[in-house]
């Protein structure tokens, strides 16, 4: 039945392909957010821009809350041709691709605004693109999940608070390391069910950004909020490379420029969106601290370079620190 389904697939991502000019292209995308939040505002600008740069003979149909498939199984969707655009954490891609676990490193980026510079930076794309080349995908922007810091039940002034503290983190080696390293038990545990982890004391805290901490209210069973700015979370924007291969000429280059001025328009989005957060995380009664990065920075090193063991993985490491 699966190779069935299979067939299937790829029998109707051929007449899907087929146009030889842009008329009634539509392509499928998809995201596990609610359409309000940055992946689907990021996904439906790139669609209003490839509308304009096609004279709207070209469009993206957007599905939002994981509608066709959870971040994995929409990376799978774009190998068959039941989806042709997926936007996912880079964890959930690094599954496929590897080399793209650097991303995943702690402190990779000086601050959002040079993690912008380095993935626009044309020798950092080319890496990129030869990576998920080699697994059969394409990479048509970046997006950004935000900058991620510390919630917990108990105020962190530095690093050595979190000693012994159980720390959700993602199923990620690198993040679980990260967090050994800060000090902290990290706990890997299905986001689904961190609020309700944090409320009964399965855990005593976890890493996110501003914006996912404040909409799904973790501040009520997590009020302490440590600004350390961890990680930029990064989400590429896929194809399959041969479906982006099959489409006509017109709307690959569409494609190309609309996911560009897209990709820029949600990471600045996103950063928007953490920044006026604040103030609400605020208002909701959450205190806020900030503490000294550089121990965090320090203890991160080691994991750094750890995992850092492809030549590849090293050149894109080195491409990405050179970015001032």
């Amino acid at each position: 039945m699966k190779m069935k389904s299979l067939a299937l697939g790829l029998v109707l991502a051929s007449f899907a392909l087929s146009p030889a000019s842009a008329a009634d292209v539509t392509l499928k995308a998809s995201h596990n957010a609610n359409a309000d939040e940055p992946y689907g505002v990021g996904m439906r600008k790139m669609g209003e821009l490839m509308g304009e740069k096609t004279g709207g003979k070209a469009t993206i149909q957007v599905f939002d809350n994981a509608t066709l498939g959870d971040e994995m199984e929409s990376i799978q969707g774009t190998q068959i041709g039941t989806v042709d655009i997926a936007v996912t954490a880079n964890e959930t891609l690094a599954n496929f691709v590897p080399d793209l676990s650097v991303f995943s490193l702690p402190f990779l980026f000086k601050d959002a605004q040079q993690m912008d510079r380095a993935l626009d930076d044309p020798a950092v794309i080319a890496e990129v693109q030869e990576a998920l080349k080699a697994q059969g995908f394409h990479l048509i922007t970046f997006f950004s999940a935000g900058t991620r810091h510390i919630m917990t039940k108990k105020p962190i002034e530095q690093m050595s608070d979190l000693g012994g503290l159980k720390i959700r983190t993602m199923q990620n080696p690198a993040h679980v390391d990260t967090f050994k390293a800060f000090g902290a038990n990290p706990t890997p545990l299905a986001y689904t069910e961190l609020y309700g982890a944090l409320e009964t004391g399965v855990v005593d805290g976890a890493e996110a950004a501003n914006t996912n901490f404040y909409a799904q209210k973790f501040y009520e069973v997590a009020p302490d909020w440590a600004m350390i700015g961890w990680l930029e979370l990064v989400a590429p924007v896929i194809m399959g490379e041969a479906a982006y291969q099959g489409l006509p000429d017109d709307v690959r280059a569409a494609l190309d420029a609309a996911g560009k001025e897209a990709g820029s328009f949600q990471r600045a989005t996103y950063r928007d969106s953490d920044a006026a957060r604040v103030a609400d995380i605020e208002a909701a009664g959450v205190k806020i601290s900030h503490p000294d990065i550089t121990p965090f920075r320090s203890a991160a090193e080691s994991i750094k370079q750890g995992y850092l063991k492809s030549d590849a993985q090293k050149e894109l490491f080195d491409l990405i620190g050179k970015v001032e």
